[in-house]
């Protein structure tokens, strides 16, 4: 391709992100309008919001590199060793009492403090944030929502906030993760309210800072602390094909216990995942007169999936 069609072709692309923002903005106005913990099928679909094949933490055989875009990588023996340190927290072995829409908050401590002895161990994937939404939207230009329906501190009704947002060391990756607190009790399988407003969130954010318009999907991960029992893996982005916001969820997590649970574990791997997937546009060059006709060379590779060795 000649300069002047990248030009061109760069141009076009910069074309659809703003659209693509515009669209996102469309879908937070509409959210602002819904009153309820969770979504419907009926509002999904009237958001805008597609839900996508179930996001397997598990690896049971459905693992599919096109469409995930985060992949798990501490063995479980290292987890054990590095999250041996860290309290856990329990509200029936705890010595005081939180209002319950803290709950999820206390539930975290442990994955964060595991974290960060996990991102010690490999300075060259991620760079957390866990400090308040305003700092992490002055440092970085990342706006997370905080919401709260009721004003009397025990009758808050509904909350939700972040815990924490999670950036690529490598900033050619478009990748972008961040950790909730919501005060929802048991939503089973439904798609909270949160959900959608954190993708939505995620995925403005590569968007409007317009560094990384040359990748056709910007992937976020969301980590949902239902209180203090379940969580939830969220992986999102948007779909420029079909306009859509598309949600890939895991099952429910559950975190009850006074001790650690086996998906506690699930999720501190997946928290300490690596960015992967084919993100980027490809650009083919039209082959030179002499080789338009020779064979594939045979030591010629696909391009690796895997975002980090």
């Amino acid at each position: 391709m000649s300069a002047d069609g990248g030009t061109v072709e760069d141009f076009r692309r910069s074309q659809v992100e703003q659209e693509q923002v515009c669209r996102i903005y469309q879908m937070k106005e509409q959210l602002e309008d819904v009153d309820t913990c969770v979504l419907d099928q009926e509002r999904l679909d009237s958001l805008g919001v597609a839900i996508g094949h179930p996001l397997d933490v598990d690896d049971k055989g459905t693992w599919d590199l096109g469409t995930t875009f985060f992949q798990p990588w501490v063995p479980s023996e290292v987890l054990a060793e590095v999250a041996a340190g860290s309290i856990w927290w329990d509200k029936l072995l705890s010595e005081h009492s939180p209002a319950e829409w803290e709950y999820a908050s206390y539930k975290t401590e442990w994955f964060t403090m595991s974290l960060k002895h996990l991102y010690e161990m490999d300075r060259d994937l991620w760079e957390p944030w866990h400090v308040d939404l305003t700092q992490i939207n002055l440092g970085t230009g990342l706006q997370l929502p905080f919401y709260r329906e009721g004003t009397i501190d025990r009758d808050v009704q509904l909350q939700y906030q972040p815990e924490g947002a999670y950036f690529p060391v490598d900033e050619t990756k478009p990748h972008v993760c961040c950790c909730v607190g919501d005060s929802t009790e048991d939503p089973g399988d439904q798609v909270l309210r949160s959900d959608v407003d954190y993708a939505i969130a995620l995925v403005s954010f590569r968007l409007r800072m317009g560094r990384h318009t040359g990748h056709h999907t910007k992937p976020g991960l969301i980590y949902t602390f239902e209180r203090d029992e379940f969580a939830r893996i969220t992986q999102v982005h948007f779909d420029g094909k079909t306009n859509k916001l598309v949600l890939r969820q895991s099952r429910q997590l559950d975190l009850r216990g006074p001790e650690p649970t086996a998906d506690a574990f699930l999720l501190l791997r997946w928290m300490a995942n690596r960015p992967i997937g084919e993100t980027e546009y490809v650009d083919e060059a039209e082959p030179e007169k002499e080789e338009a006709t020779t064979p594939d060379r045979p030591n010629t590779a696909p391009k690796l999936l895997l975002g980090c060795a």
